[in-house]
Formats: C-alpha cells, sequence, structure tokens
C-alpha cells in the first residue's frame, strides 16, 4: 500500500482550549499538494461557503488561486456560495479536474 507523501497536520487543541471555534477541510488532489496537507484548520464561528473559502485563503496563500476555482461540498453535497457553514461542519474542498 503506497504511503501518503502529504500527512495531515498534528490534531488541534480542543476549541475550548484556544477560546475559540476551528473548522477543518479536508483538501484534494492539487490543492493539497499546494496547501502541502490534506487538511487544513481555519478559525471559524458560523458564515457562508464563500466566507469560508476566504478564510481558506488567507490560511494557505499558497493554494489560495486554486482554491477560489475550487468546489467545496459540505457533508456530501457540493454548496453553492451563499450556504451557510455551521461551526464544526464537514466541509471538503475538490479542486477543478481535467477531462482525457
Amino acid at each position: 500500500m503506497p504511503i501518503d507523501p502529504l500527512p495531515s497536520p498534528a490534531a488541534a487543541p480542543p476549541p475550548s482550549a484556544v477560546g475559540a471555534a476551528t473548522l477543518r477541510a479536508a483538501l484534494f488532489a492539487g490543492v493539497a499538494e499546494a496547501a502541502g496537507t490534506r487538511d487544513l484548520e481555519v478559525p471559524w464561528s458560523g458564515g457562508t461557503v464563500a466566507d469560508l473559502r476566504r478564510a481558506l485563503e488567507r490560511a494557505c496563500p499558497a493554494a489560495a488561486a486554486l482554491l477560489a476555482r475550487s468546489a467545496l461540498a459540505l457533508g456530501s453535497r457540493y454548496a453553492r456560495a451563499d450556504a451557510t457553514v455551521a461551526a464544526g461542519a464537514d466541509v471538503a474542498v475538490i479542486p477543478p479536474v481535467r477531462g482525457g
């Protein structure tokens, strides 16, 4: 079985320990490669998908251009920019796919 070249960062302390809620987004394909990780954690108390995209771009400027073009999924469904993202939501960032 191949070894994942992009390890996830160590678990963050619980939100109560740092005084603010956080949200962890799973990153896939080119976004994960640009970010250097498969998970990205950002401070989050709720907002829209558009707000979350901006927070992710600020947290990882190296992946910002690709994040801007990527789809965000909440749970198992793609989400529109105006959809609400609660703290603790299950979020995935899926970059554009090139066909061939």
